[in-house]
């Protein structure tokens, strides 16, 4: 039998809890109630920019770096994380550059600009931009250009810098916006549609919108439209200094008056009366737990957190809940990539090992992980690619000639060649001795890989973020797009099935089929549960199975969809990994609950809507199930939803039809499944403990 499950609402944040941080309840301290600029590094240490220096949160011990360790100086209103790890911070005193243990300061006596700095930014290139009061500069490694309202820029105090997707940079100024493609200058202004010309802050959407926060609202412009949102429309205030749109693209205003969370459609706003620090937001952001943190003026840092999750847990001993990568080894034993909690295996009894950069993984971040011909074990993290022979391991980076460290997709090809897909730089493939490096300019859809797959024909699939799919028959480059029929262009499965047909998980437009000619698109219209599909496998009776991104695992038999989610056993609705065990098991990787197994039971077929042996009743109940037993022979196993056994009975044949009582109140409320054997037949139905 293939037991799956049905949708359940992801809980609003609302319903999370707020934690405070401020210098009368940190341990060391923060270094100040103000709190301009906050990010998280690759080692998920939280970075905060105040008024007196810089603080560094681990989790647990605060750091503080001033003038006196080396920085430019102690007002700190901008941080970024570039490419190499290298932390850099924007002051009132030129731009200070820190790579975990040595100081360089910059400042207009090497080329920058000015030395008050509001805003870093790195682009696709790796050059680095500075927004400054006089202009903005441009910093490539070595040298410094600069731009000024000569050249074309708004005004030459820039307060807000972004690259979108089509590379161009847009400059947030006190007179507007300037967006420079690289050659040209177009300014924005409030005579365009804009809010108002004093800017300070931009982002852009999922779907290429760009946000502007002023001091009259917030102004959406979709690249020919513009839209303003005010204090009339629910915005908590007019003054708006920060924006980020979370994992659900929900957006997150900061203003002067609280916060505000803006779905599309509703607005709910958040204050000191929640518990917010400080109705004054400086900065926003979302680490990789999901938890928003809101730096504030005069309020210090606020934490909120949305959901609680179970299953698998640390108490289990998996090393984190948020489960990135799943795979089974050649000796049947699972290895789970978590996000942030290095590797664990598991042996089918135990979780016998975790790995961690103390065991010898070098990030404990890892999407994904592979096993090869010669059963060597390659996990692909946020900071490199490993190697583990099961003694030994061997870490390869761009020094060696991968195309970027942070490896998001793997895959071994029919010559044993093993493929990297990386965050914004290409493609690299690995013959053991050599590597080769494909990006855009040899015809790769976009560089930032999320999928790759060799299909039946020996053609390699490759799924980009936001540039399509590219198919490599090992000469020639083809791009598809939505333009062809994909349903979005940003992609984050792939697989073929059993009838050769390639299946496209997107994020956003469902997902795709594509049979060598014809496009076929599903969506939530269709049956699918949510139309960002992160995980897609075929299992052993030819069923496709979507994990999707809040909305649980859908099931699709060619003909039928059906859902199932936490409301069903499943211990996140936001699954990320999916794969079946050589025993026909399924296991999802969840981001946030952990690991779920489902048990599938050898020779039965999955049944939905056929007639039972027997019929309990009531059902739901609150312990006692009856029913009435027929005159065959019959064996009666219930399980939970992990697959243990918790009741087992066999009943012979009798004479004549009697009533029977299965209690089940010493069991956790729940879904169970029941297990029905007769000589003739198997049956499996589903009982609800409430």
């Amino acid at each position: 039998m293939t037991i799956s499950f049905a949708l359940n609402s992801f809980k609003a944040y609302a319903q999370g809890t707020w934690t405070t941080y401020n210098t009368a309840n940190t341990s060391s301290t923060l270094a100040n109630d103000t709190v301009f600029a906050i990010i998280e590094d690759h080692n998920n240490n939280l970075w905060f920019g105040s008024g007196d220096g810089v603080s560094k949160f681990d989790g647990t011990i605060w750091t503080n770096y001033t003038t006196a360790e080396g920085l430019a100086s102690n007002t700190v209103n901008a941080i970024i994380e570039d490419h190499s790890n290298n932390l850099w911070f924007g002051t009132d005193g030129g731009v200070s550059k820190f790579d975990g243990t040595n100081w360089i300061t910059y400042t207009t006596a090497d080329g920058l600009a000015n030395n008050h700095v509001d805003v870093i930014i790195e682009d696709h290139n790796n050059n680095l931009w500075f927004g400054t009061w006089g202009g903005v500069s441009k910093f490539d490694g070595t040298n410094w250009t600069t731009y000024t309202t000569a050249d074309g820029l708004a005004s030459n105090y820039v307060y807000v810098i972004i690259e979108d997707y089509n590379n161009n940079l847009w400059f947030g100024t006190d007179n507007g916006i300037s967006k420079f493609d690289g050659t040209n200058w177009t300014t924005y202004t409030t005579a365009d549609g804009l809010a108002s010309n004093y800017i300070y802050v931009i982002i852009e959407d999922y779907n290429n919108n760009l946000w502007f926060g002023t001091d009259g609202g917030v102004s959406k412009f979709d690249g020919t439209n513009w839209t303003t949102y005010t204090t009339s429309d629910g915005l908590a205030d007019n003054h708006v200094r920060a924006i980020i749109e979370d994992h659900n693209n929900n957006l997150w205003f900061g203003t002067w008056g609280g916060v505000s969370k803006f779905d599309g459609t509703n607005w709910t706003t958040y204050t000191t009366a929640d518990g917010l620090a400080s109705n004054y937001l400086l900065a926003i952001i979302e680490d990789h737990n999901n938890n928003l943190w809101f730096g504030t003026h005069g309020g210090g840092a606020s934490k909120f957190d949305g959901t609680n999750w179970t299953t698998y847990t640390r108490a289990d001993g998996l090393a984190n809940n948020d489960v990135l990568a799943i795979i089974e080894d050649h000796n049947n034993n699972l290895w789970f990539g978590t996000h942030g909690g290095g590797v664990n295996k598991f042996n089918g009894t135990n979780w016998t090992t975790t790995y961690m950069t103390t065991g010898g993984l070098s990030n404990n971040i890892v999407y994904v992980i592979i096993e090869d011909h010669n059963n060597n074990l390659w996990f692909g993290t946020s900071h490199d690619v490993i190697k583990f022979d099961g003694t030994n391991w061997t870490t390869y980076s761009t020094a060696d000639g991968l195309a970027n460290n942070e490896v998001r997709a793997i895959i071994e090809d029919h010559n044993n060649n093993l493929w990297f897909g990386t965050y914004e730089w290409g493609v690299s493939k690995f013959d053991g001795t050599n590597w080769t490096t494909y990006t855009t300019a040899d015809g790769l859809a976009n560089n930032t890989v999320h999928a790759i797959i060799e299909d039946h024909n020996n053609n390699l699939w490759f799924g980009t973020w936001s540039g399509g799919v590219s198919k490599f028959d090992g000469t020639n480059w083809t791009t598809y797009t939505t333009a062809d029929g994909l349903a979005d262009n940003h992609i984050n499965a792939i697989i073929e099935d059993h009838n050769n047909n390639l299946w496209f998980g997107t994020w956003g437009g469902g997902v795709s089929k594509f049979d060598g000619t014809n496009w076929t698109t599903y969506t939530t219209a269709d049956g699918l549960a949510d139309n960002i599909v992160i995980a897609i496998i075929e299992d052993h009776n030819n069923n496709l199975r979507f994990g999707t991104w809040g909305s649980g695992v859908s099931k699709f038999d060619g003909t039928n969809w059906t859902t199932y989610t936490t409301a069903d056993g499943l211990a996140n609705n936001y699954v990320y990994a999916i794969i079946e065990d050589h025993i026909n098991n399924l296991w999802f990787g969840t981001y946030g609950g952990g690991v779920s197994k489902l048990t599938l039971y050898t020779g039965i077929a999955e049944q939905e809507n056929t007639q039972p042996i027997i019929n309990f009743y009531p059902n739901p109940s609150n312990g006692l199930f009856t029913f009435e037993r027929k005159k065959d022979d019959l064996n009666i196993t219930i399980l939970n939803v992990n697959g243990q056994v918790i009741y087992s009975e066999q009943f012979e044949k009798r004479t004549q039809h009697t009533i029977e009582y299965i209690d089940l109140s010493n069991q956790a409320k729940g879904l169970y499944f029941v297990k029905i054997q007769s000589r003739k037949t198997t049956k499996v139905e589903k009982l609800i403990l409430q």
